[in-house]
Order: C-alpha cells, then structure tokens, then sequence
C-alpha cells in the first residue's frame, strides 16, 4: 500500500514536471499565418498579431555587437557563418578584453516579449554607494560595472533597479499585414484576399493556400539572420528554402550623423608602404572607446541613418515600414517607436522616495524617458560613467590598473600594448620587414570617424579603406 502511495506521487509529480515543461515550451512559440504561393512555393504574405510584430521590433534595437554574436549561433538553417564587416573580430577582441559591450538599452521593452533571443542578461545599474537623498551631489550612473568611481573618489556600488517594463512596441488587438521581405503594415479594408494577392503577383487564387507555423526561438533567431541578408526571410525560414550568402557585406551605404560627438583624436599609424595598408593604429584609451563604440549602436538606429542604402536584407523593409506606421494609433507610446528607430544616447532620471521621515536610506528608482515621470516626484538627471572613470582620484587608496596604449588592427581588433616588446611581435606577426614600414600620427575627428565606421560594416579592413584620403593627402604634400 505504501509503494502503491508513493507511485501514485512520482506519478503526479512526473505528470506536473512535464505539464509544466509543455506550458514552457508553448509559452515560447508564437502562432503566425501564412499565405503560401503553392506553384512558386514561396510565402506571399504573413498574418500577424502584437506578439510576432514585437519580436521583429525588437531586431531594430540589437546592437551591433550583439547582432555580431548572434548571428554566429548554429541554428536550423545549418551551419552559416555571417561575416559583418569588421564587426565579428572587433566583437571578438572586446570580449576577450572583458568590456561590458552587449548592453540594449531598449530591454526594458524587450524583456516582455513572448520570445526575445538576445540572452544578455539584465542590465545591472549602480549608484555611488554613497548615495543618500535628493541634496547628495552626485549623480553618477554605471551600466552593468562596478569599477567606476564617482567625482568623490566613492565607488558606484549601489544597486537600483528600472521603474518597470514597457510590455512591448506596437499596441494589443491591432493585426498586421507582413510581407515576404518584412515589410509590416496594418491590417485594414483596403487588406482584402483579391487586393493582396493580386499585389503580390497572384494571377490564380486557387494557387494559394494557408497555413500556420509555430515560430520558436530557433525560428526567430533564423529569421535574424536571414533578414540580414535574404529579400525572402520569411520563406527561407518556414518553407525550408536554406539561403545562400554569396558575400559579406551586409550594408553598402553613406552613413550620416552617426557620430555626434565633437572628436579629436590623435593615433598613429603603421603603413605598409609597398601596398599602403595599414597595418594597425596605436592610440590611448578615447581612441579604443572609439571604436568599441560602434559596437554599442543599435541596428534600427544606424539603418536610419543610411543613405544610398541598398543591404541585401529585408531588414530594411522592415525598418521603413516600422518609420511609417502612425505612432499614436499602433504604438504603446511615441517613446516606444523613438527607440526603435534613433540613435540617440540614453538619458537616465532618477526618483528619490522615503517611505518614513527617519528612514536614512533613501529609495533610488531609474527610469529611461523622462516623459513616462511623474512632475511631482522629485527628479535628477543621471551622468553616465566612463571609462576614464575607472580609477579613482589620486590620494586614495584604490587603485585599478588600466592599459595607456592601445592597439587596433585594420580589421578593428582591439588589443592592449603593454609595452615596447608588443610592437616587435606584431611586426613578426605581420611579417613585414622595417623598411617596407612608416609612421604617420593622424587626427581623426568626426569625418574620420565616421568614415571608418563606414567601413567597419562593408569591409574587412576599416582603417585602411576608411583612412585612405589621409594617406593620399599625405603622399601628395612630399
């Protein structure tokens, strides 16, 4: 009797470990309905709601260095390996340094969604440790690091957390329209069977049949990839048509404003001269958080900022479609479509709120939009901490060793130099001899910044494409 009772309980306890395992997996599938051309076996259009519409909202507020990582997953398409520029190897050098670079600064909208593929994890925020009441005066914020150092020389060691999540981009019981290149629009009158079809090519309409696909996160971490470089994203995925990448490049434009600092930078050069590669630059600390920069920009934000843009991709119908959706009838707020398309540096505000008059500690809110406060609440604006933040002012007794000298290859690999024994070994590893080499020391400002930026997403070697006029200015002055 008693093995009978304990069998029933494993019995039970099995049964609630697989219903529960079965409502994980079905809370991570997505419904979405297909119109499939049965004679060309592609899809002519997808029906969707809210929670498949987010998660393609979501691909525009990736990073760059996150898009570099994810891309590299192995996934249901096989084994394609997707090189972005220099955004791979320069993805891979900052890892390996240990910087903080796959941070999103939109996962307070993404951390609702039904399936969200970038694993991060949560962004952890810090205050000075210090930090007291609304007359403290500093107001120091670090992004997932407790390294950096307040103007006092305390460190930003307290933890605050976000007001609260955002639960997506595009408002509930609103459907949509999304075509075979990730254009989205809204689902309206006009949307008919005989509208559609015919604008998509489809003379018989007894060639068309419907079907519904259960989008998992392999599924969307597929269509990522894709839609970086397929005009057919949605075919590919769920009809099995594997793609074929016949090249790297993945955008091929003019970028514009992507920069908004005022920059002066100096770094110098080590041109190979038989070729007039180079072959890499040497700078400080502001010319490494340059480029780890790039990695930092969100995709939606950059593909707004393209000109002459022609990316392989349906990544670009889907950011216009996005840019031309009504923000105050699709969206859950204007702030909400702001994100997924501006390339803005985050602002973080503050609230202060004691529960008692003798309480000491002080409760520390962070919030990202200053139009989501309430004006009644007391209010401070947040200074973001960098990198030169991480040692403390002279005199205390912390102290945290940080490389002088960089060096970047000219595929953007990022690596500390240590000393003068650094620069023999790379010349060895170069295997080039002293006399095929010169030093030119060059300012780069804000036209060459964006211009190696440029490159760092068509090419393979960013400093020597996106400096070139440099060094033919410099060839025609001897």
């Amino acid at each position: 009797m008693v093995l009978s009772f304990v069998y029933r309980l494993i019995s039970r306890l099995i049964a609630a470990i697989m219903a529960l395992f079965q409502f994980k997996t079905e809370e991570q599938a997505v419904s979405l309905k297909l119109l499939v051309n049965t004679e060309t076996n592609k899809v002519v259009f997808a029906e969707a709601d809210k929670d498949f519409v987010d998660i393609l909202c979501s691909f525009l507020t990736l990073p760059l260095g996150t898009i570099a990582r994810l891309v590299q997953k192995d996934s249901d398409i096989g084994p394609i390996s997707i090189t972005i520029g220099c955004l791979n190897s320069l993805y891979q050098s900052v890892q390996n340094l240990g910087f903080l670079i796959n941070y999103n600064s939109s996962e307070d909208y993404c951390n609702t969604l039904k399936i969200n593929i970038d694993d991060t994890y949560p962004t952890k925020y810090y205050v000075c440790a210090e930090f007291r009441d609304l007359y403290y005066p500093y107001y120091d914020l670090s992004i997932g690091n407790k390294k950096h150092y307040c103007c006092s020389g305390h460190p930003l060691s307290r933890s605050v957390s976000l007001s609260h999540f955002c639960y997506g981009f595009v408002k509930d019981a609103t459907s949509f329209v999304i075509s075979d290149d990730l254009i989205v629009s809204p689902h309206s009158m006009d949307h008919t069977i005989f509208d559609l079809t015919k604008s998509y090519g489809v003379k018989n309409t007894s060639s068309v049949k419907e079907m519904t696909v259960h989008v998992t996160k392999e599924k969307v971490l597929d269509l990522l990839k894709c839609s970086l470089f397929s005009k057919t994203p949605l075919t590919d995925v769920f009809l099995g048509m594997k793609p074929l990448i016949d090249r790297s490049r993945i955008f091929s434009c003019d970028v514009k404003d992507v920069i908004s600092d005022d920059i002066h930078i100096t770094a110098k050069l080590v041109v190979r001269k038989s070729d007039d590669v180079i072959l890499y630059a040497q700078g400080g600390q502001d010319f490494a958080n340059l480029i780890i920069r790039f990695l930092t920009f969100s995709l939606g934000g950059v593909l707004r900022k393209l000109e002459g843009n022609d990316s392989l991709g349906g990544i670009d119908g889907l950011c216009k479609s996005i840019a031309d959706l009504n923000e105050d009838k699709y969206f859950m707020s204007k702030e909400a479509k702001k994100r997924l398309l501006e390339l803005n540096v985050m602002h973080y505000y503050c609230t202060f709120l004691r529960d008692t008059p003798n309480q000491r500690k002080t409760k520390v809110t962070l919030h990202k939009s200053k139009e989501l406060l309430d004006y009644g609440e007391n209010i401070r604006k947040m200074i973001l901490a960098n990198e030169t933040s991480t040692i403390p002012p002279m005199g205390r007794r912390f102290r945290v060793k940080v490389p002088e000298m960089y060096m970047v290859t000219d595929d953007l690999v990022v690596e500390p130099m240590m000393s003068p024994i650094s620069s023999v070994y790379l010349l060895n590893r170069f295997k080039t001899s002293l006399d095929d080499l010169e030093e030119k020391v060059i300012t780069i400002g804000l036209k060459e910044s964006l211009s190696i930026f440029k490159e760092a997403l068509n090419s393979t070697s960013a400093l020597t494409n996106g400096l070139r006029q440099l060094l033919t200015e410099a060839k025609k002055e001897k």
